[in-house]
């Protein structure tokens, strides 16, 4: 799987949907006068990857998220529950996620298979093996593939989920994607590998059989923790590490931004990022830049 282009788009939540909907101005001519913010943040990260590219109708788009449209599912929740009544119409029609991937095929002109895909902590990893599997199949041979998600608003449900205080984190939404191609040709980089090799002591028996033969860059998801940590540094005693998670902040579907973030940051370099989900299942994504 061959990167061709990157972008993204990352940050504290704005209250004024004006703002969002100016951004995506800028690379649309369309104008989406209903559309909420999952729909225009999604639209803000897959515009910036398509800008200036040429992307054929019938490139593919895998949106993948954590939790989907949280604000007008939780508008529609307060409707029903505390005040009684039916959900407003547009507020209703919001909660169904995966209309924002069809908003970005329809912003772009695209034709092609269009999901929104979701699995518990590692909804970027899985979205990219779907998406391999759909490149080897020859089912395609262009995708757009994001990880989109609104911050975490709520203070007791982050801490009962992650086990974490919730102010030692920078709460943001992000939007960040890949254009993906079987074509090696003009690649920026690569997709080299998804593994998932259990616990962490075959997590490391993995890495030992793996040969890097450029600069090691390390990234970890948030459940990855210290001990963890320091273990997968001794072994890669030489990588350096990209703490994208403190220096961007965080949301459900971040694996994407690291991706985004070492593709543009990083010279000729090897990412190897580690995530645990919260059954202890290590997913390893590495991830060459040429």
């Amino acid at each position: 799987m061959f990167i061709h282009s990157h972008g993204r788009f990352v940050g504290r939540p704005v209250d004024d949907m004006k703002y969002y909907k100016q951004d995506v101005s800028r690379f649309t001519t369309l104008r989406f006068r209903r559309a909420n913010r999952f729909v225009l943040i999604s639209l803000a990260g897959a515009c910036r990857c398509a800008h200036g590219m040429e992307i054929k109708e019938d490139t593919a788009v895998y949106l993948t998220t954590e939790n989907g449209n949280l604000g007008d599912t939780e508008t529609v929740l307060h409707q029903i529950f505390h005040n009684r009544e039916f959900p407003m119409p547009y507020n209703f029609i919001n909660t169904m996620s995966n209309t924002a991937s069809f908003y970005v095929a329809q912003s772009l002109g695209l034709s092609g298979r269009n999901i929104t895909f979701s699995s518990k902590q590692l909804s970027f990893e899985r979205g990219l093996e779907l998406l391999r599997s759909d490149l080897l199949g020859g089912v395609l041979k262009e995708a757009l593939i994001g990880g989109v998600d609104e911050a975490v608003f709520s203070k007791a449900q982050f801490e009962n989920k992650h086990l974490k205080p919730y102010e030692a984190y920078q709460m943001v939404e992000g939007s960040c994607w890949l254009l993906i191609r079987a074509d090696r040709k003009k690649a920026l980089g690569e997709i080299r590998c998804i593994q998932s090799p259990g616990d962490l002591s075959q997590t490391l028996t993995w890495l030992k059989q793996q040969q890097f033969t450029k600069p090691v860059v390390v990234a970890f998801g948030i459940l990855v923790d210290r001990d963890e940590r320091q273990a997968i540094h001794r072994l890669l005693p030489e990588a350096a590490e990209l703490d994208y998670i403190s220096e961007l902040g965080y949301y459900d579907s971040a694996a994407a931004g690291c991706v985004a973030l070492f593709m543009e940051r990083h010279g000729s370099a090897d990412l190897v990022h580690v995530n645990k989900d919260f059954r202890g299942q290590f997913v390893l994504l590495t991830v060459e830049k040429h």
